[in-house]
């Protein structure tokens, strides 16, 4: 999913080599982002979300001591890996429901992070149904497995291909959900 987030939803500025995505534009965002999100501390448990801060904190810790880093916070260099930028609003809301401007110590909230994701879960299988009506097009009626539309998916938006069994396995479940 991530190459196809950072090819659909990337723009040009970078962090750690990664593209930052713009999700404002995808349906049911403005209402996550008006969730309650607050100030991340090196204290917590990290979930699915982290604010700058604390990624450039965990950085600068993994260059020092992975295993330190591994045991704290149970981040590896890998595991950061799948943390992906997004840009963020100017303003968030706090606890108190107070509304405050966004800073690098501000990370989405657990639940806010959920909602995303699942947002952004549903943006990329309607991306592979769509290629795989056009893939199926350009087939003019020849069969095809999943698999071969899923690699083709992968190759066309730039996703590593080492997800492709789950990926068909995913998209397999998904068209017997839709069948039924």
């Amino acid at each position: 999913m991530h190459g196809w987030m950072q090819m659909e939803l990337g723009g040009e500025l970078k962090i750690l080599g990664q593209r930052v995505i713009s999700v404002q534009h995808l349906a049911g965002v403005r209402d996550i982002m008006r969730m309650e999100t607050g100030e991340s501390t090196l204290s917590e448990t990290v979930q699915s979300s982290m604010s700058s801060t604390f990624m450039n904190c965990i950085e600068a810790g993994l260059q020092v001591d992975k295993e330190m880093v591994k045991e704290k916070y149970g981040l590896t260099e890998e595991s950061i890996r799948l943390y992906v930028p997004v840009e963020c609003p100017k303003m968030y809301v706090n606890s108190e429901g107070v509304i405050r401007p966004w800073t690098l110590d501000i990370g989405f909230s657990q639940r806010q992070a959920s909602a995303l994701q699942r947002i952004l879960r549903a943006a990329f299988w309607n991306a592979v149904e769509t290629f795989d009506k056009e893939y199926a097009a350009t087939k003019k009626g020849t069969k095809y497995t999943a698999v071969e539309m899923i690699e083709a998916f992968c190759l066309a938006t730039k996703t590593p291909d080492m997800y492709v069994d789950a990926m068909r396995r995913e998209w397999q479940r998904r068209a017997k959900r839709k069948s039924s």
